[in-house]
C-alpha cells in the first residue's frame, strides 16, 4: 500500500515522562528518543535516553510500540 513517488525511511519519536524518585533530580523530566534507521536490511530501532523507567507491566506493551514503530517505514 505504498504511495507512488513516495517513500518514507525514517521515522521518529520521543517519549516524556516525569521523573521517578531513583533520580538526583526529580524535578527533571525522562526523555526516551526512538528512531529508525535503515543501512539497507530494512528497519531497525535505535534508542537514545540518558534515563528511563518502566514497570514491569509495562515492557510488553512497550515493546510491541517499538515493534509498530520499526514498522511504519514499511508500510508507506
Amino acid at each position: 500500500m505504498g504511495i507512488q513517488g513516495v517513500n518514507v525511511s525514517a521515522v521518529g519519536y520521543v517519549f516524556m515522562q516525569d521523573g521517578d524518585q531513583s533520580q538526583t533530580d526529580t524535578e527533571e523530566p525522562q526523555a526516551l528518543e526512538v528512531f529508525t534507521e535503515d543501512n539497507g536490511g530494512g528497519p531497525y530501532i535505535v534508542i537514545k535516553t540518558d534515563r528511563w523507567a518502566i514497570d514491569y507491566e509495562d515492557i510488553d506493551k512497550f515493546a510491541a510500540c517499538l515493534k509498530g514503530i520499526c514498522e511504519i517505514p514499511e508500510e508507506i
